[in-house]
Formats: C-alpha cells, sequence, structure tokens
C-alpha cells in the first residue's frame, strides 16, 4: 500500500498526509510514498502549490485498498489546472479523460 502522486503541472508540488509533509514532487515527476514512511490510516492526504494552497485532496481508510480478482479498488482524485492535470490515488491509477482546460489563475498561489 501506498500513496501515489501524478505532477503533470508546471508547479512544484509538496504532497502531504496528515499534515506532515512527505514529498517535494516536480513538474513532470510520478511518485509513490509507501505506507512504511507514512503514520497509520486514516490518511488525509493533500497536494499543495509552493504557496501552501491545496489543489487537490482525498482520505484513505483502512480497508478503502483492496486488490480483488474482480478488480482492484482504492481511493483517488484529481484536477485539472490551466498548467496541467494532478493525479493523487491509493490502490490503482486513475483513468479516464484527456485533461481539461482549467480556469484561468488556478496555478497561481
Amino acid at each position: 500500500m501506498s500513496v501515489s502522486i501524478s505532477n503533470g503541472t508546471t508547479l512544484t508540488v509538496t504532497l502531504v498526509v496528515n499534515d506532515a509533509p512527505v514529498a517535494t514532487v516536480a513538474p513532470g515527476v510520478d511518485d509513490a510514498i509507501p505506507a512504511s514512511r507514512l503514520s497509520s490510516l486514516p490518511w488525509r492526504v493533500e497536494a499543495r502549490s509552493p504557496s501552501g494552497r491545496v489543489l487537490v485532496s482525498m482520505i484513505v481508510h483502512d480497508s478503502d485498498v483492496v486488490a480483488a480478482a474482480d478488480g482492484d479498488k482504492g481511493d483517488a482524485n484529481r484536477v485539472d489546472l490551466s498548467c496541467g492535470r494532478l493525479d493523487i490515488w491509493s490502490g490503482p491509477p486513475l483513468l479516464g479523460p484527456a485533461p481539461g482546460p482549467g480556469s484561468p489563475g488556478d496555478c497561481g498561489p
């Protein structure tokens, strides 16, 4: 089990779990933080802009992430910004449509 991030934005993003920074993720980088480096569940996961603004968040509870014969299950969230797409997940990664356009100014502080 881990918390993963895919930073398709032009921002350097800080991944925060239960109010503790666990990774700084450069633009265009994917990263996975193993559970062994995280506090106990539930995990409040946030991806924050350089100024500390929360860009996307999720909560992972015990038993949310399951590997099963009929398909894996997990938690995930995504935001499409004017400067790119940002995904966070625990379990299987998100699939889906091409990134949306975002809104002007959404990548600012």
